[in-house]
């Protein structure tokens, strides 16, 4: 993690499955740029996207509500993407 990116491990509850989400501070739009890695395959390159914050704080909640392991909390999550 840099003041720019957030890392966020989450691991399936019943270990299908996982991914690694590194996230990118939202631009002026509200955007947040994202790269995914799949558990199967994180040497792989990643899928790339991007999402709005709303969307990327509802898929870390739903994470959370669903008994992912996250290494990071959901309060971690939209903190740092609320953070100037």
């Amino acid at each position: 993690m840099t003041q720019e990116t957030l890392a966020v491990h989450a691991g399936h509850p019943e270990g299908h499955e996982g991914y690694v989400l590194l996230l990118y501070r939202p631009d002026s739009e509200g955007r947040v740029r994202w790269r995914e890695w799949s558990s199967d395959d994180y040497v792989g390159p990643p899928r790339e996207g991007s999402s709005s914050v709303e969307e990327i704080v509802d898929r870390v909640v739903q994470w959370g509500r669903d008994g992912w392991s996250l290494n990071e909390s959901v309060h971690r999550v939209t903190a740092w993407l609320a953070a100037p």
